[in-house]
């Protein structure tokens, strides 16, 4: 697109109308801010008006991985139950008993 001057840039400039009382109507304006201003910089020699700072934010998320070392040990713990038990062995044991019968030998016979 060419504007007035045949420069790229911008679009070139359009009539329109409208109706205020019927709220109809088409309106096609294209206006060029930067000529306008050095226009009215030029012929009324004065500077351009410095508007106050507008701040703009933009918050940005990032999302960081941070590995952690998480250790864990496993514990066995063996626990060790003696139930003590009690039965009986039996056992047999043999005693001979020897008594001598003494008559008092040969000689004495009777």
């Amino acid at each position: 697109m060419f504007n007035n001057t045949g420069l790229p840039g911008s679009m070139p400039l359009q009539n329109g109308s409208i109706d205020i009382e019927n709220n109809t109507g088409n309106i096609d304006i294209d206006f060029d801010q930067n000529q306008a201003m050095n226009n009215q910089t030029m012929s009324m020699g004065t500077t351009p008006i410095v508007e106050p700072m507008q701040t703009r934010v933009v918050n940005r998320t990032f999302n960081h991985i941070v590995p952690h070392v998480c250790p864990i040990r496993t514990k066995i713990v063996n626990h060790h139950i003696y139930k003590h038990v009690y039965r009986p062995q039996y056992s047999c044991c043999e005693e001979n008993v020897v008594c001598n019968v003494d008559n008092g030998g040969c000689c004495n016979l009777r």
